[in-house]
């Protein structure tokens, strides 16, 4: 069962499809993977939200979409020597997609 994390209200949003996201922590010898090839959904929700104690507006990306957990076997480099622990991927229609929403978010 996954548990919905609590997030900060948004003053606009949008959600742009992707084809996957990969969470790779280090503490873990395994990867959070969501994949539209294997019928995850994955998505990026955007939006624009204030940060009261900072006093700004901030641009937050949260993931959303079901997922699997992979083993690293594949793996040859320590996990502790990776600079990245996250990433997500878009296709050229998808990355015009998320360009268009961020410029739309960041005209307030």
């Amino acid at each position: 069962m996954q548990i919905p994390i609590r997030v900060r209200r948004s003053i606009k949003e949008g959600i742009v499809r992707c084809a996957a996201i990969k969470l790779y922590p280090s503490c873990s010898k395994e990867i959070v993977y969501s994949s539209i090839e294997k019928n995850e959904e994955p998505k990026l929700l955007v939006k624009r939200v204030w940060n009261e104690r900072l006093k700004v507006f901030e641009v937050e990306v949260v993931f959303l979409g079901n997922y699997h957990v992979e083993k690293l076997a594949y793996n040859k480099k320590p996990k502790l020597e990776w600079i990245s622990f996250a990433e997500f991927i878009l296709t050229p229609e998808e990355a015009l997609e998320l360009g268009k929403l961020l410029t739309n978010l960041s005209s307030g």
